[in-house]
C-alpha cells in the first residue's frame, strides 16, 4: 500500500484535491487543513472508498475552512505607516520615514540595523524595533510598498537567525547534544525540517511567533536528528524534551495561518 494517496472533494462549484496518509496506530479518521493543503490521516486498513465517503460528509466544513484558510494566505498588508506587525508574538506598529541627513545619533536614539549589502546598488534602509515600533528608515520616505516588504524581510530573516540559532544552542545545551547546523530558509509549506545530514532548516516567519511556540518547532526538529520519522518513538522524545507539546502545537496551527503576507 503506498505512503499516500490522492483524492478528490468536490462540493458545489469547488474542487479540492487532498491526500491520505495511513498509519496503523490509527483508529479514527482525522483531517488537517494547513500550509500543506487538505490532508486526511486514516487507518491502515480502511478501504479508499470509505475514506472517500467519511471525508464527503464534511464536505462543506473542509470547504469552509479550505477557503477561509486561503484568504488568510493572500497579501493583505499595504506596507504603509501604521499597519500592525507581529515580533515574537508582540503587535508592532510600523513607522516609514526617510532617513536624517545628519550621519551621526543623538542621545537615546535607535541603534538602526544596517541591512544592504555593498553589491547591492539599491538605496541604504535600516530597521529598528523601539518598543511596540518598528522603524523603517529608508533613503527616500516615499519608498515603495513593495520595497518595503523586501526590506522587512530581510529584518526578518536576521532576526530570526539569531533567535532561532540561540533556541536551538540552548536546547543543545540542555540535552547535552552537540549543536546542529542552523538554515534559515523561506518555506513556503513548512515550518521547519530536518534531513539525513544532520541540519536544521527553519522559516523565518517563526520569529513573529510567541517564543514559547517558536521553541516547539526547534524541539520538533531538534528531536528529528535522533528520530527522523513521526513514530511514536518521535513523539515520546518530544514529549519529554517539552510534556506541552500538544498545546504547543495547537497553538502553531492557530497562529501559523496569519502569518504569510
Amino acid at each position: 500500500m503506498p505512503e499516500t494517496e490522492k483524492a478528490t472533494l468536490y462540493y458545489q462549484n469547488r474542487t479540492i484535491g487532498y491526500t491520505i496518509r495511513r498509519s496503523a496506530r490509527r483508529r479514527t479518521v482525522g483531517i488537517t487543513i494547513d500550509m500543506q493543503g487538505v490532508r486526511v490521516a486514516a487507518p491502515e486498513r480502511m478501504p479508499l472508498e470509505q475514506v472517500v465517503a467519511l471525508v464527503n460528509t464534511k464536505a462543506r466544513w473542509i470547504a469552509e475552512k479550505y477557503a477561509e484558510f486561503k484568504s488568510r494566505l493572500e497579501p493583505r498588508k499595504r506596507f504603509v505607516s501604521g499597519e500592525e506587525f507581529l515580533y515574537l508574538g508582540r503587535r508592532v506598529s510600523l513607522q516609514v520615514q526617510g532617513k536624517p541627513s545628519g550621519h551621526g545619533r543623538g542621545p537615546g536614539s535607535a541603534v538602526l540595523q544596517n541591512l544592504d549589502r555593498p553589491s547591492k546598488p539599491r538605496p541604504q534602509a535600516a530597521v529598528a524595533l523601539k518598543g511596540n515600533l518598528l522603524l523603517v528608515q529608508a533613503a527616500d520616505p516615499n519608498v515603495p510598498s513593495k520595497e518595503v516588504r523586501e526590506i522587512l524581510e530581510r529584518w526578518y530573516r536576521v532576526r530570526a537567525e539569531e533567535v532561532i540559532t540561540r533556541r536551538v544552542q540552548h536546547y543543545a545545551d540542555l540535552l547535552g547534544w552537540p549543536m546542529p547546523k542552523v538554515l534559515i530558509r523561506n518555506q513556503k509549506k513548512r515550518w521547519g525540517s530536518c534531513n539525513a545530514k544532520g541540519e536544521l532548516r527553519f522559516n523565518w516567519r517563526l520569529v513573529m511567533l510567541p517564543l514559547r511556540v517558536l521553541d516547539y518547532v526547534v524541539v520538533h526538529e531538534m528531536a528529528h536528528l535522533k528520530v527522523l520519522n513521526h513514530s511514536p518513538r518521535f513523539w515520546a522524545l518530544v514529549e519529554q524534551i517539552m510534556p506541552d507539546y500538544k498545546a504547543r502545537h495547537q497553538a502553531l496551527h492557530e497562529l501559523g495561518m496569519g502569518l504569510y503576507w
